[in-house]
């Protein structure tokens, strides 16, 4: 009898302890959250079943913030209202384009080109000038002389701008293609240049080609001089080729700028 109560004295002992183990609070779990190239974010200790406590939504140039969500991918979101943790989780930011193809600027002009790999080297976007900027009849200029230094890359644009006008400027010449797109302001913007060759191409096949922008058809000029002293590189909005032009020749002109 004795070894019985005994006997019954332990299983209760050992389910007590059971009990007791099964009540007791779980520890914390560790809520990361990863802001996928933008502005960091503090991780957060929260009680097991608890809610999350929304933080302040994170920044990244060239984007707008999309919420958070529960895999890289940015499938499915977090509902901080009534999504509860159990174990240590990681939520991801969406990122949003601010602007997408074909979409109007911030200058009023159309985006013709959104960077893949997002924002670097200062900029993301590629947008036109407003067809009431454009030039008609203007020379490339340094006729006869061969400036070099210019690329015919996207991304190029701007350093192509700076080297012609810094010669144009020390030779006298005054007027020409990338000066006027190197002096052009529309509303307050100031940093327009004359596109690369490649950028040139961009404009055309992504807005002419799709009947916006009100290009004409003749040539325009690009900002990539060819190897010959008397040309640089234009391209025909009639039919989109590309081909090398006579410095002196009377092309349109369309600034562009990146941001």
């Amino acid at each position: 009898m004795k070894k019985r109560r005994n006997l019954i004295f332990l299983c209760l002992l050992i389910l007590g302890v059971l009990l007791i183990a099964g009540c007791s609070p779980k520890p914390p779990v560790m809520v990361t959250f990863d802001s996928q190239g933008g502005s960091a974010v503090d991780s957060q200790m929260v009680d097991h079943h608890e809610k999350v406590t929304k933080p302040t939504a994170p920044t990244k140039e060239g984007y707008t913030f999309g919420g958070w969500y529960k895999e890289s991918e940015c499938t499915n979101d977090w509902n901080f209202y009534s999504d509860t943790v159990t174990s240590d989780v990681t939520l991801y930011a969406k990122w949003i384009p601010l602007y997408t193809l074909r979409e109007t600027g911030p200058a009023g002009g159309l985006i013709f080109y959104v960077k893949e790999g997002g924002y670097s080297d200062g900029w993301m976007y590629l947008e036109v000038a407003p067809v009431s900027t454009e030039w008609w009849s203007i020379q490339w200029g340094s006729f006869g002389n061969d400036i070099g230094g210019t690329l015919t890359d996207i991304g190029a644009g701007q350093s192509n701008t700076t080297t012609i006008v810094t010669w144009l400027n020390s030779h006298s010449e005054t007027g020409r293609a990338a000066q006027l797109c190197n002096e052009l302001i529309v509303d307050d913007y100031n940093d327009w240049f004359l596109p690369s060759k490649d950028e040139l191409n961009l404009m055309y096949e992504n807005l002419e080609a799709y009947g916006i922008g009100v290009f004409v058809e003749g040539g325009y000029w690009s900002s990539t001089e060819f190897t010959a002293v008397h040309l640089a590189w234009a391209q025909f909005f009639g039919g989109g080729n590309q081909a090398t032009n006579f410095k002196n020749g009377a092309l349109h002109v369309r600034a562009v700028r990146a941001f």
